[in-house]
């Protein structure tokens, strides 16, 4: 499906490609130029606003308390946003250690488009009572994103195959544990109920 960079319809359509066909999402992904602030506005925020929404829609599920859904809606958004944001520049302040001299942008889009399956599981675990067999199973599927990283590297970077196995590990866990740890810094700040 051919579509421009632009509109929640195309992040959505770009988010379902990546889950379906990762490797062929990539070869689109790596022609197109875009800066950072493009990425965030035209693919990040959308996706993760949905996310957000869908894990303020489980929060309300469980506690009947608008105001904790909204609370949780704007804790989600903004920790997906600046987790994925620090992983990025720690990404880059990582890549010479691993013989690579890229642009920023490339870094960004390939945290920011395989982390999207990340947040698309997260929130759907919000939907199940915690530690239920459906809400492990979401917390479970997060993980795919690695696959769709690693796929992301050997496509847009041009990194050595004996460091790119390293690299994933340094960036998959810098994408998985820094939304996580913005997330339970609000959560406590916000005080609101504590969830992974």
């Amino acid at each position: 499906m051919e579509y421009n960079s632009k509109g929640v319809l195309n992040s959505l359509f770009r988010t379902r490609n990546l889950l379906l066909t990762p490797k062929r999402e990539w070869e689109r992904i790596a022609p197109e130029n875009s800066t950072t602030k493009e990425l965030f506005r035209n693919f990040s925020f959308p996706v993760i606003a949905l996310c957000a929404i869908i894990a303020a829609g489980g929060s309300y599920i469980h506690t009947k308390d608008v105001l904790i859904a909204g609370s949780k809606l704007f804790v989600d958004f903004l920790a997906l946003n600046l987790g994925l944001y620090c992983a990025a520049k720690l990404i880059i302040l990582l890549a010479p250690n691993f013989q690579l001299q890229i642009d920023e942008v490339v870094i960004f889009k390939l945290v920011i488009y395989s982390a999207s399956t990340f947040c698309v599981f997260h929130g759907l675990a919000q939907l199940f009572t915690p530690f239920s067999f459906l809400n492990q199973i979401c917390l479970l599927l997060e993980l795919y994103f690695i696959r769709i990283l690693w796929l992301g590297i050997s496509s847009i970077l041009p990194i050595a195959s004996n460091k790119r196995p390293g690299f994933t590990v340094m960036a998959s866990l810098l994408i998985l544990v820094l939304p996580l740890i913005f997330e339970r810094m609000f959560s406590i700040l916000f005080r609101l109920p504590l969830t992974i």
